[in-house]
């Protein structure tokens, strides 16, 4: 703003001033009409080449100052509406945090006449070792997970271990004093999920050995040789002369009834 103050009172020095000079520049040329012989010429000439000039430089640097003027005013209104922007956005971001702390004070208020409940039901030693521990050391009970307690991290012993499964009496670290309980009993951990298992595809066809495969390789690419048309026609005469079943008077093999053992 102040800024732009001074740049509105320069602008009008600087008008002021150009008015001036265009007075004197007619001032030079009622000079230069009025001369009587060629000094006086002379010198209304120069006097009007400097007012002209004068004119000119002013004239230059005055628009040359109204250019950067609206640059910087574009680039102000740009910063301004990133600033509204931001305003904005900030106070939406107040307003959610601002319903995000009413809630986290319901809670703790909720939290807070619960523990005073509960305070009333134990025994008034306990409460104030709960007391003295919180003072002291931040927060008075520490779970156990796997045998070790997780406010001091040191591994207990089994049999106080045991002691705090049957959940019977109040225990406390032996390290660093606070309250003790096993995790895994008061706060049991939630079920892992049941995957789903994909249906089954049909099995691919067992892969042949290579020994296989280059047998069967070998096999295929060796071809059977052609029986002659000769030799078929023997086996043809074979086949008919050659009964099929043996008759009653064919002799008995020799080695049927030979006993073990003994040559025949």
């Amino acid at each position: 703003m102040a800024l732009r103050i001074r740049l509105t009172t320069w602008r009008k020095t600087q008008q002021d001033s150009i008015d001036r000079e265009r007075e004197a520049l007619r001032a030079a040329q009622h000079k230069l009409q009025q001369s009587k012989n060629s000094k006086e010429f002379n010198a209304a000439s120069r006097e009007v080449e400097n007012k002209r000039k004068a004119i000119s430089d002013r004239e230059t640097e005055l628009k040359k100052v109204n250019e950067a003027a609206a640059q910087s005013t574009t680039q102000l209104e740009a910063r301004s509406r990133d600033v509204d922007a931001l305003r904005a956005e900030l106070a939406a971001s107040e307003a959610a945090m601002s319903g995000q702390l009413n809630a986290l004070k319901a809670q703790l208020a909720e939290a807070t006449a619960a523990r005073d409940a509960a305070r009333v039901q134990v025994d008034i030693q306990w409460v104030k070792i709960y007391d003295s521990l919180a003072a002291k050391k931040g927060y008075a009970v520490a779970p156990v997970v796997k045998g070790v307690c997780q406010g001091c991290h040191m591994a207990l012993p089994p049999q106080l271990a045991n002691v705090l499964a049957r959940m019977q009496t109040i225990q406390t670290c032996p390290r660093c004093g606070r309250l003790i309980y096993r995790k895994e009993l008061i706060e049991p951990e939630p079920a892992p999920e049941v995957k789903v298992e994909p249906a089954a595809s049909a099995k691919p066809e067992p892969k042949r050995s290579s020994k296989t495969g280059a047998k069967g390789g070998r096999a295929r690419g060796e071809k059977k040789p052609e029986a002659r048309p000769e030799a078929q026609a023997d086996a043809a005469i074979e086949a008919r002369e050659t009964p099929t079943d043996a008759g009653p008077e064919a002799d008995p093999d020799p080695s049927a009834d030979a006993e073990p053992g003994f040559p025949t």
